[in-house]
């Protein structure tokens, strides 16, 4: 029986199909032989969803700082706001990229998801740099004037809020005929909330 580590669930799982033997059906489908794919539930998409939400809470609070400008935040929120911030992004790389890779690194070769992959990554290394400029500001190793702020802080949350929501359907198309019912359900409810919010 293999071990499945709680924190990296897909990773676990697709590390035990492994050694598998992948072959070709007559028209080109995969065939894992004697054996399925193996499904997505929602708890190898908990910590995505988690990392997800909480990021989502720090792009609100820097959408009211960048929405106050050109007052200055009070110093106190500014450091508590740095703080989260290299918490979040500096220490903590997202792992939205780590999970989409995990769920899908092994179907690299159909050009759908080479191509979703390949976006994932530019995006997250695009949000990487907005974050190291952010981080600077908010540090006060770097003072911008207050347009050029507003504009590097909208920038950033921008195109995180994009980056997560492009990642969850990612995984929606990606996962389409592997994703159990509560997992589906997980991301469509998150889309749609969002949405509609």
């Amino acid at each position: 029986m293999i071990a499945v580590n709680a924190a990296y669930p897909a990773a676990c799982k697709l590390a035990a199909w492994r050694s598998a033997m992948v072959e070709r059906d007559g028209y080109g489908e995969r065939v894992v032989s004697g054996q399925r794919w193996p499904e997505i539930d929602e708890i190898d998409l908990g910590r995505l969803i988690a990392d997800h939400a909480r990021l989502r809470v720090l792009c609100d609070r820097l959408e009211a700082c960048a929405d106050a400008l050109p007052d200055r935040v009070s110093e106190a929120e500014t450091d508590a706001l740095g703080r989260s911030f290299c918490a979040m992004m500096v220490r903590n790389p997202r792992p939205g990229t780590a999970t989409i890779d995990a769920l899908f690194a092994r179907d690299l070769d159909d050009p759908l998801t080479a191509a979703l992959l390949g976006r994932t990554r530019a995006w997250h290394l695009s949000a990487s740099i907005h974050a190291d400029d952010v981080a600077a500001a908010l540090s006060g190793d770097a003072t911008p004037c207050a347009e050029a702020f507003g504009y590097m802080l909208r920038g950033f949350f921008d195109g995180c809020r994009r980056e997560m929501d492009f990642i969850e359907l990612a995984i929606l198309a990606l996962g389409a005929d592997r994703l159990s019912r509560n997992a589906r359900a997980m991301l469509v409810d998150g889309l749609c909330g969002r949405d509609a919010g």
